[in-house]
């Protein structure tokens, strides 16, 4: 499997270029194309927050924690006070930093239920779900920022495949196949639990119908082409 930094430093790159292609041809604003930068980073890690108590997984949750205080805050009516919007933010680091974490180390195994793609689209579905009905945003803007999620976590699989295959000596390493697959078939009852979830999820996402029509639209990709090069 590919390490940490790789993992990083690789949804970094590839949320950024999106991201900013999205903002060249209209599909974000400035604020909205650095968090799309931001999810697809976080998704290009977010695979691994199933290792057991390792340090990658503490930074994440804390990454978590972290972003999610600062939507609750800034999501939050004008009219509370700056202790209770600090309130709010510590509370809600606290309980995804902590209790969270913990219960869900209790339940995981690395590279089991979450790392396959039924587990990317729950992430989008909660992330679209999260900044529509949480942060405000509007369906087009709430699933662009989940599609952002989704492709970070679904490239982190890719990755690791791709480190399963040991190109210079022609083998295929023992972990091919544990990365990249829809579910995880040994666990029966996780991978049960993790399908309920991401139905219950779907069922909070907003109306996609405007957000697939511009995003399969042949006049964007028209744009897009006309904007890629000099």
């Amino acid at each position: 499997m590919a390490n940490f930094s790789t993992h990083i430093s690789v949804a970094a790159a590839g949320a950024g270029l999106l991201s900013v292609l999205c903002l060249q041809v209209g599909l974000a604003e400035p604020r909205e194309a650095l968090m799309l930068a931001l999810l697809g980073t976080i998704g290009g890690i977010l695979p691994d927050i199933d290792l057991q108590h390792a340090y990658p997984s503490r930074i994440m949750f804390s990454l978590f924690a972290i972003l999610a205080a600062f939507m609750v805050v800034f999501s939050s009516e004008n009219n509370l006070s700056i202790v209770e919007l600090w309130g709010v933010g510590l509370l809600t680091f606290g309980l995804i930093r902590f209790p969270i974490w913990m219960v869900f180390h209790e339940y995981t195994t690395h590279r089991g239920s979450i790392h396959s793609l039924v587990a990317a689209l729950l992430f989008m579905f909660l992330m679209t779900a999260f900044a529509h009905h949480v942060m405000g945003e509007s369906p087009f803007v709430a699933w662009l920022f989940g599609l952002f999620v989704f492709l970070g976590f679904v490239l982190h699989l890719v990755l690791d495949e791709l480190y399963s295959v040991d190109f210079m000596n022609h083998r295929i390493k023992r972990s091919f196949g544990t990365a990249l697959k829809i579910l995880d078939w040994k666990k029966r009852e996780k991978s049960t639990a993790l399908v309920v979830a991401t139905i219950i999820a779907w069922a909070l996402v907003p109306d996609s119908h405007a957000f697939w029509d511009t995003l399969l639209s042949a006049d964007t990709y028209r744009i897009i082409g006309a904007r890629l090069l000099p």
